[in-house]
């Protein structure tokens, strides 16, 4: 089947016949030839046929046919020739020779070698001396002619698998150098180099900017030496709108373009200058194929490869891998650009993270200084130094005092938000008992469990497990934990506290029975500003940035902080941290 490929078993076998009829019509004594295209190019001629035209087969292979038998014969024999690959007809014994009166001289038979969209591809062409019929002749000639058009189909469809197997490698290898990069420039580069054996002499990047600008990305050529000449030609070669192929053509018709006619009008109203033609006929321009850069339906560009050769007719599979070509460096240049504006966003992102965090730092100092002082003034009031107090006045200093201290809590935790935000956090990291520093972050919080109506039976879990961890900032992440729990739980449930340890990490856990946290509400908790309830009235006190400080301590310090939670069922806070080296497993 066209295109298709076959097994190793058969392939041998195909390569066999293949070699058995070459050497066959090798060897025949009938002369016997093959040509390709309107211009009947000899690309086949047996032994029997380089004899009768005195010629040795390798040198005139490429040229043709009429070429190598005397300029008397030659326009018979091209008229023969035309009319068989015209027509695509049968030319059976028909004279070479212009005169009939002539005794001696050559005659010909024809066969056409239809390809698959009816079109005559190639001639199978046998020339012989003329003279009378021959029988037995002429069944040798009819076995060596069904050879002869056997073998010729059998090398087509060799040469079709062939074909689709270096178009099948060479796009594999496309998406091979696609997946090495993210920059456009590079990735483009590297696609047209690796398509300019098979497509082309040379090619032509144009890239669709802002605007509808159009930027000449690059000229690359093959030959080192013409390469300079394209560099040059380059810097002095801008596109203009009603240019006639590139990314100039694409804008009003965004169809492949093939132009194989007129170059040289082509070039001359494209060119814009005299020095750009001249280098333009230097790297030579024999057609030019035009394909467009498209992805989600967007032009992005254009790629033209330009063939050296004149009166070139680009083949359906020549063009089908023109634009096959064209839509994986399309999808290329679109990530590309995805990929930039991603950095971008993402560099803007982190400018403005830290104006942000640069500003609450310097908010929270600059507040702290006249809370402070809110703070000394109203103890000086409520201990009577401006004068005797009522107990009414008291209350209300109390109230004030409350609210201060609560007001420099807030400012604290925003500052510790901005410090770990920052990077100034410092860590003195050193060996700790999991156990340990839980029952001495619960110590400093037990009173409330009794206040709130909370039972606590001690911390559990492997107590030999031994954490690498800053002491005072594990302290800080259990306390706050701890807080959370005693603040989210209702009086008459439990908090718990255990330890546990895998081969490298230690687990220090937090569970209470209270309200819970939905599962979608898991990832968000731990972001900053974030309280699970949202409603001004109902905001429990702080600012949401507990969590967020606990896991980026939790992080710094190379572990992590995860919950695991459903509404209504309580709550399970883990702090992993790594573990001391030469434990073993608990």
């Amino acid at each position: 089947m066209k295109g298709s490929k076959l097994p190793p078993a058969a392939g041998a076998t195909e390569r066999s016949i293949q070699e058995a009829l070459r050497r066959c019509m090798q060897q025949a004594p009938l002369p016997f030839a093959i040509t390709r295209g309107a211009k009947h190019t000899l690309v086949y001629a047996n032994s029997a046929f380089c004899r009768l035209a005195g010629v040795v087969g390798s040198e005139v292979l490429g040229a043709p046919v009429a070429n190598v038998f005397p300029a008397r014969e030659r326009p018979a024999l091209t008229a023969i020739l035309d009319r068989a690959f015209r027509d695509g007809v049968e030319v059976l014994d028909e004279r070479v020779d212009a005169s009939e009166e002539i005794a001696t001289g050559l005659q010909a038979s024809v066969w056409p070698v239809i390809a698959d969209d009816g079109l005559p591809e190639a001639l199978g062409i046998e020339i012989r001396e003329w003279g009378p019929p021959d029988g037995e002749l002429n069944l040798q000639r009819q076995i060596a002619e069904q050879m002869l058009l056997g073998a010729l189909r059998e090398r087509g469809l060799a040469e079709d698998a062939e074909a689709a197997r270096r178009r099948a490698a060479f796009l594999a290898e496309a998406g091979r150098v696609l997946a090495e990069s993210v920059d456009q420039s590079s990735t483009l580069v590297a696609l047209t180099k690796l398509a300019l054996p098979s497509l082309g002499a040379w090619c032509i990047v144009d890239i669709l900017e802002e605007g509808n600008a159009i930027n000449r990305l690059g000229i690359y050529h093959p030959d080192p030496e013409k390469q300079e000449l394209a560099r040059e030609l380059q810097a002095n070669w801008t596109p203009e709108r009603d240019d006639l192929f590139g990314l100039p053509a694409m804008l009003r018709d965004t169809r492949t373009l093939a132009i194989t006619d007129d170059i040289e009008a082509t070039l001359a109203a494209t060119a814009h200058s005299p020095a750009n033609l001249h280098i333009l006929r230097q790297l030579g321009i024999g057609s030019l194929l035009t394909v467009p850069l498209m992805a989600r339906k967007r032009l992005l560009g254009a790629i033209t490869f330009v063939g050296a050769q004149r009166d070139l007719t680009h083949s359906a599979e020549d063009v089908q891998l023109a634009e096959d070509v064209a839509a994986r460096g399309a999808l290329a240049l679109d990530n590309a650009q995805v990929y930039d504006l991603a950095l971008v966003l993402q560099r803007s992102a982190e400018t403005a993270n830290r104006a942000k965090t640069a500003f609450l730092g310097a908010m929270s100092h600059e507040l702290r200084t006249p809370l402070n002082a809110i703070g000394g003034y109203i103890d000086i009031l409520d201990m009577g130094l401006r004068g005797p107090v009522t107990d009414r006045q008291r209350a209300d200093f109390a109230r004030v005092k409350t609210n201060q201290q609560h007001l420099a809590l807030l400012i604290t935790e925003i500052l510790n938000f901005a410090r770990v935000g920052s990077g100034r956090m410092s860590y003195a990291v050193s060996d700790l008992k999991a156990c340990d520093a839980l029952q001495h972050a619960i110590d400093l919080v037990e009173p409330l469990f009794g206040q709130n109506g909370l039972g606590f039976d001690g911390v559990t879990g492997d107590l030999s497990v031994v954490a690498r961890a800053d002491p005072e900032r594990v302290t800080q992440i259990l306390v706050n934990l701890l807080s959370n729990a005693i603040k989210f739980t209702p009086a008459g449930g439990r908090i718990d506290a255990d330890c546990a340890a895998t081969a490298d990490t230690a687990f220090l856990r937090i569970s209470d029975t209270g309200v819970g946290i939905p599962t979608e509400k898991h990832g968000t908790v731990f972001e900053p500003f974030i309280q699970l309830k949202e409603g001004l009235a109902d905001r429990e006190s702080g600012v949401g940035l507990g969590l967020a400080i606990s896991r980026d301590l939790a992080q710094a310090m190379g572990g992590d902080l995860s919950v695991e939670s459903a509404d209504g069922k309580g709550a399970r806070f883990t702090l992993s941290l790594p573990r001391a080296s030469g434990q073993d497993e608990g």
